[in-house]
């Protein structure tokens, strides 16, 4: 029963590793907010 009364979730203190596919994500949603405004204005 004691299984079910840890802590679960985000731990802040786990070690961050930066990873090349963050980056593509990140300028990816960029280009795609960039067309959408584009279109928005242009029309």
């Amino acid at each position: 029963m004691a299984r079910y009364r840890t802590g679960m979730g985000l731990n802040p203190f786990r070690s961050r590793v930066d990873r090349r596919t963050d980056v593509v994500v990140v300028a990816a949603a960029l280009v795609v907010i960039a067309v959408l405004v584009a279109w928005a204005f242009l029309g």
